[in-house]
């Protein structure tokens, strides 16, 4: 087989000696989503419900970070990376409350029982 020995000028080849990060310890953020998991369920029964879902909502998004920056492995992706991530969950969180209203404006077609 042959060997290509030229160069592409614009081209990155990674270094494995130097670009490798190692992989992180699965054991441990395992069990920190798990201590996550149990405090979002006992939050429901412990704290009023407002403070409840802020508490709940808050270890959803340290979990998604977790899983995102470990098992996705995107604690080493560049910047575009996230700005494309973070402007699709706008966009989304922007039609979410653009059509909210909308649901909610329409009245019920319900008819009652006689």
């Amino acid at each position: 087989m042959e060997t290509v020995t030229h160069n592409n000028d614009n081209a990155i080849f990674p270094d494995a000696e130097h670009d490798y990060h190692g992989h992180p310890h699965y054991t441990r953020i395992l069990l920190t989503l798990l201590a996550l998991l149990s405090v979002s369920l006992l939050v429901g029964y412990l704290v009023s419900p407002g403070l409840a879902i802020i508490l709940i909502f808050g270890t959803a998004i340290w979990k998604t970070a977790l899983v995102m920056r470990n098992f996705m492995h995107l604690k080493y992706e560049p910047l575009l990376v996230f700005i494309v991530i973070a402007s699709v969950l706008l966009i989304l969180f922007a039609f979410f409350f653009g059509v909210y209203p909308d649901i909610t404006a329409v009245p019920l077609d319900v008819t009652k029982p006689h």
